[in-house]
């Protein structure tokens, strides 16, 4: 997984909250769905250190001006 991947991974989860819910439910269909190319084991990474409830917290403080348009 290169550095750039992650780093607009988690831009999306920051900035797109149904993204983010979706992520909740299962991190690799997500990815899948948003054209994130992870192998099982950048998965099981990610999955085990990603902290959602501090990334939506992150999200809570943002301008609206910087979310995803459309998002909830």
């Amino acid at each position: 997984m290169s550095q750039e991947m992650v780093e607009r991974l988690l831009g999306r989860l920051i900035t797109d909250e149904r993204f983010r819910r979706a992520a909740k439910e299962s991190l690799e269909a997500a990815c899948m769905q948003g054209g994130y190319r992870l192998t099982t084991a950048e998965l099981l990474l990610l999955s085990s250190s990603l902290e959602l409830q501090r990334i939506a917290n992150i999200a809570e403080s943002l301008d609206s001006g910087l979310c995803r348009a459309g998002s909830e």
